[in-house]
């Protein structure tokens, strides 16, 4: 078994929005992937169903043993989806 080396990772993450109340997004699926490449294409999968408005891969780098943790990075964006702040 190969041993966890420490110092920063990146994780990245496919978001997906879906219809909430009176028309607005909410947040549906989050799922991890091990690449951006397979988030990437998860991604594509998800906006070809008719449930999903819309999709985000957030890539995340972090150390939590050092407490760092980068700003979120947004690396696609399909359809619909919240206009934060």
């Amino acid at each position: 078994m190969a041993e966890d080396k420490g110092g920063p990772k990146a994780t990245f993450i496919v978001v997906s929005y879906v219809a909430g109340a009176r028309g607005a997004l909410k947040v549906g699926e989050q799922i991890q992937s091990p690449s951006e490449q397979n988030a990437r294409i998860r991604a594509e999968k998800l906006m070809a169903t008719e449930k999903v408005l819309g999709v985000d891969v957030v890539k995340q780098v972090a150390d939590p043993e050092a407490g760092d943790y980068a700003e979120p990075e947004y690396l696609v964006r399909l359809g619909r989806f919240p206009e934060f702040g």
